[in-house]
């Protein structure tokens, strides 16, 4: 069976990446964190590699870039496009399935310890429904897929918003797309959240997962930490 699993990510340039932290962390420290978090989840999706196929989309070409370079390299790498998430999600989508592909899920880079179980039950459940979702703490979600086009899913939705999950459902619903919600997870989108990052990678298993993220996250303890 075709599975692919895609990873939605924005490119690390100053100003455009992790904004909301933007004091206190500088620009330079948010490309930092970012950067951490772009790796590490591309190294967990290269390690995911002899399971599904890998897709990289980027806001833009991809550049080559330590420390980036090892881990992209034969990585299928695509251009998001223009418009709002949904637009790009609902490009994303089409395309894999245009190519042969009979599931799809999409994970973001703001979650970097989202774990491997995640993505196993989130094909799991397709094998029985429609599509799957697992929400973030911040009422949107961390992973989304489906195994054919729902353009309904990606339309009319507040993206950004504290209602991205709840209107996705809703979507779901009023379409007649079976929608499984399996076990929600976190985004690091503020300072908040980066605390409670840093408390989870206290544990050795969460550091084995994103161990770029922890040397970050080390070098920022007595300054923003």
């Amino acid at each position: 069976m075709d599975r692919r699993l895609l990873l939605f990510a924005k490119r690390p340039r100053a100003g455009r990446v992790k904004t909301r932290m933007t004091p206190p962390l500088s620009r330079e420290q948010a490309v930092e964190l970012y950067s951490a978090f772009l790796l590490d989840q591309l190294e967990f999706l290269a390690a995911l590699s002899g399971e599904f196929g890998i897709e990289l989309w980027t806001d833009g070409p991809w550049e080559p870039a330590a420390p980036f370079d090892r881990v992209v390299e034969g990585m299928p790498r695509f251009d998001q496009g223009e418009g709002d998430l949904g637009r790009r999600l609902h490009r994303a989508f089409a395309r894999a399935f245009d190519g042969g592909a009979e599931q799809v899920v999409v994970i973001g880079a703001d979650s970097p310890t989202l774990p491997p179980r995640h993505v196993h039950r989130a094909f799991d459940q397709l094998g029985g429904h429609d599509a799957v979702i697992a929400p973030a703490d911040d009422g949107g979600y961390v992973l989304l897929g489906s195994r054919q086009l729902y353009p309904e899913l990606f339309g009319g939705i507040s993206w950004g918003g504290a209602a991205v999950f709840a209107e996705t459902r809703s979507a779901a619903r009023s379409a007649s797309i079976s929608l499984a919600a399996i076990e929600g997870w976190h985004d690091v989108d503020d300072v908040e959240g980066l605390r409670r990052l840093r408390e989870e990678l206290a544990d050795e298993a969460a550091t084995r997962r994103a161990p770029a993220t922890r040397v970050v996250l080390d070098s920022l303890v007595g300054t923003v930490l």
